[in-house]
């Protein structure tokens, strides 16, 4: 495999999840979508899984970086 192929598939592993979903009735890797919501505790996350499609929301607990103030 070649670097820039590597690249991209840790690219595209990075934007993923192993969530459980309801309707596969298993642990899938959901992709993320869209940021849904900032908050300062985490960010909300519209998630698709990669084997039956079906979108769900879910929430990245990771704390956000408060941006600096522009004067």
């Amino acid at each position: 495999m070649q670097d820039d192929e590597l690249h991209f598939l840790e690219e595209q592993l990075a934007g993923t999840e192993l969530l459980a979903c309801v309707t596969c009735g298993e642990d899938t890797l959901h992709a993320h979508l869209e940021v849904l919501e900032v908050y300062l505790v985490g960010t909300e996350l519209l998630m698709q899984c990669t084997h039956c499609q079906t979108e769900r929301k879910w929430m990245d607990w990771t704390p956000t970086k408060p941006k600096g103030q522009e004067n």
